[in-house]
């Protein structure tokens, strides 16, 4: 049975709070809400779309697990219980409860050479979608406008004001508390990727070699990363 929403986020519980990604934007929660409306109505190969595309890339852990579901049941694509799976181990990778009991509960009832092919697809998705992966882009773009501040006062600010700066980041003028913002994000994200740098999968995942790779990748990009 797919889950709702409200009763996969009610279980994440603070999971989804501490996890230092991209704030959620009204149009992301419109893009939600639509598409919640797609699946709802039948049309599964439109929402199905929408999940891969804007949803789940952005780390929206439900729409990874609504995707899983979908390729479990064949809706708006053929079944594959090892796309499926892989996609539930996505999901289910902050350990919120009711992803991984389904991940767990599929994992149960495929067999090795099934389970081996969710680990080549799981690599894949975790490469480009993962919670790493997407907080060393975040991380990344935090750097690119620490880099490009410049410390050129606004002209005609009066002298006891606070320094105002240019942003070229291209979002107009911005204060100096607008780059201690960005950098105590970025030292968050920092410290948030450092201490979950271990890919929490299934049970034999710490024997998994494909996820030993990546767990191994994603070091040498933690250790590339060099604060402003």
């Amino acid at each position: 049975m797919l889950l709702s929403v409200t009763s996969c986020l009610a279980a994440a519980g603070e999971t989804y709070k501490q996890f230092p990604g991209a704030p959620l934007d009204e149009r992301t929660m419109r893009t939600q809400e639509r598409v919640e409306q797609l699946y709802e109505q039948g049309e599964y190969a439109r929402a199905l779309l929408i999940f891969e595309e804007d949803l789940a890339p952005r780390g929206d852990k439900y729409a990874q697990y609504t995707i899983g579901y979908m390729h479990l049941n064949g809706q708006g694509t053929p079944r594959n219980s090892a796309r499926a799976l892989a996609w539930y181990r996505l999901a289910a990778e902050r350990g919120t409860p009711a992803f991984v009991q389904a991940r767990d509960a599929l994992l149960s009832n495929l067999i090795p050479g099934e389970i081996a092919e969710s680990s080549r697809i799981f690599a894949d998705l975790w490469k480009e979608m993962g919670d790493n992966r997407i907080l060393v882009d975040l991380i990344r773009d935090d750097l690119d406008v620490l880099r490009s501040r410049t410390g050129t006062r606004i002209p005609g600010g009066a002298a006891s004001a606070p320094l105002t700066v240019i942003d070229l980041s291209g979002s107009g003028a911005a204060s100096a508390n607008f780059y201690e913002a960005v950098q105590e994000r970025l030292q968050t994200r920092l410290a948030y990727l450092k201490t979950n740098v271990d890919i929490i999968d299934i049970e034999q995942g710490s024997d998994d070699a494909v996820v030993q790779e990546l767990e191994d990748d994603m070091r040498k990009v933690i250790a590339s990363l060099e604060l402003p």
